[in-house]
């Protein structure tokens, strides 16, 4: 043995000629002339040499060569990727310190109905407890943005026209729930046309949120969302999701979507795509109890919506059916 190799020499003093063999450590850089490493388990040394166990040697065992792992001019990440703990480690471990990335989205919420109360607080008769920022708080969450205001306005034409302003100069995408359909104190509509409000769509033929709009007034877009909170969620799921995606640049931006058998039977009459709360187990896919747009208790235990098209009338057990996975 000639000498001894330790991790982060930068310089190898040591080139191997036939006979000789030098100790080097994991992570160290092989040196010149040198083709194999043992480990040094099956290796014993000694005075007189070093002796190798009786076990098949193969040239290159143990090196880890240079481009091994990405070659010259290869596709690290695509733009896009998202950034997990691995693919962190990864781009350090190239060298990089700093890397261009696209910002979260500042996003306000604005909610409104004389009718709801804040959770804790003494509820009176026609009163309702307020969950739709519960649930709109919490899916930014898991989509690791904080909500940058949570507004409460009355169902008054002139204060929701006046909010609707003030939070559009402070914000990137607006959510608003309730008021967006047309009754005689849904103002929200005509609060964002005071405010030019280009209107992209209103109402889509679809159960449940039916009353969903959207639109922008230069680069701020704006989701009204409708007050019944399985509405509010399915909505959500199903645009905003994907426009936060889109607007965070990520190169998947709709829900993880598969084709699942039904262990369940609905039926439906044509014109609106219904999206039904449902559970996925076991490779299969049951409709859960309880679809109305005001009931909750099906959502919190479901972890997927099936879509079942506008044209389509029915699902009977075994039939294959489009699912769209919640990211839980």
């Amino acid at each position: 043995m000639v000498g001894v190799e330790q991790a982060g020499n930068v310089d190898s003093v040591h080139f191997i000629q036939k006979g000789e063999a030098v100790r080097i450590f994991t992570g160290a850089k092989v040196p010149p002339g040198v083709n194999t490493v043992v480990q040094q388990e099956f290796v014993q040394s000694s005075a007189e040499g070093i002796f190798i166990d009786d076990r098949p040697i193969q040239v290159g065992m143990n090196i880890r060569k240079k481009g091994s792992q990405t070659q010259r001019n290869e596709l690290l990440l695509q733009a896009g990727a998202t950034l997990y703990p691995a693919a962190v480690s990864c781009l350090a471990g190239f060298g990089f310190d700093t890397l261009p990335v696209i910002r979260k989205p500042n996003i306000i919420i604005l909610y409104t109905g004389k009718e709801i109360v804040s959770p804790g607080t003494a509820k009176q008769a026609g009163q309702v407890f307020e969950s739709n920022t519960y649930a709109l708080v919490n899916a930014l969450k898991g989509m690791q943005i904080e909500a940058k205001e949570i507004t409460w306005v009355d169902d008054d034409e002139k204060q929701l026209t006046e909010a609707i302003s003030l939070a559009l100069s402070k914000c990137d995408l607006l959510l608003i729930t309730g008021g967006v359909s047309v009754g005689d104190y849904d103002f929200v509509v005509r609060s964002l046309n005071n405010n030019q409000v280009q209107q992209i769509f209103h109402k889509l033929k679809q159960k449940p949120g039916k009353p969903l709009y959207f639109g922008r007034k230069d680069e701020k877009l704006i989701f009204g969302l409708p007050g019944n909170p399985a509405s509010v969620m399915t909505c959500f799921y199903e645009y905003v999701f994907t426009c936060i995606r889109k607007l965070m640049g990520f190169s998947q931006i709709d829900l993880l979507q598969l084709n699942l058998e039904s262990s369940s039977t609905y039926q439906k009459k044509a014109g609106l795509t219904h999206f039904l709360k449902a559970l996925v187990r076991d490779s299969r896919v049951e409709i859960v109890n309880h679809q109305e747009s005001y009931k909750m208790n099906s959502y919190a235990l479901a972890n997927a919506l099936i879509q079942l098209d506008e044209e389509e009338t029915d699902i009977v057990p075994n039939q294959l059916v489009k699912v769209h996975l919640l990211p839980l």
